[in-house]
């Protein structure tokens, strides 16, 4: 299998918002996009000039209306995709304004790791959670 060069991937960022209690919040992807029905941690695409700190800030403005307060870099994932190659940037948010809501029409879940691992999680979410349970 040839190797994919880190430029050409799809730059992602990806929030792990965790509250209290060590429960986290993810998100199942809606009707209409590619894995649909499937759960992940929000985020989205880098844009061309902008950093992923503040990718990380608007995603999660635009998909649940939270403001970032503060953020760690976690890892980095590569992951390979039918529709898609991707980098992802994973942050841990620990805290955060206001109460995170669908404002795209997903469902949204606190869980903790072990009950999201019952879920049918998006591949990339695996080494995610692997991280979380190493870390935490």
């Amino acid at each position: 299998m040839p190797t994919i060069d880190p430029e050409s991937r799809l730059q992602v960022v990806v929030g792990v918002i965790k509250r209290p209690g060590d429960e986290y919040l993810i998100q199942q992807r809606p009707k209409g996009k590619a894995c649909a029905g499937q759960w992940e941690f929000p985020g989205g695409k880098i844009e061309p000039g902008e950093s992923s700190e503040d990718a990380l800030v608007r995603e999660l403005e635009e998909e649940l209306g939270v403001g970032v307060t503060s953020c760690r870099f976690l890892t980095r994932i590569t992951h390979d995709y039918s529709h898609a190659n991707v980098l992802l940037n994973v942050y841990l948010v620990d805290e955060f304004g206001a109460t995170p809501r669908s404002r795209e029409g997903q469902e949204i879940a606190w869980n903790s790791i072990r009950m999201i691992r019952k879920l049918d999680v998006l591949e990339a979410v695996h080494p995610i959670l692997d991280e979380l349970e190493g870390t935490y």
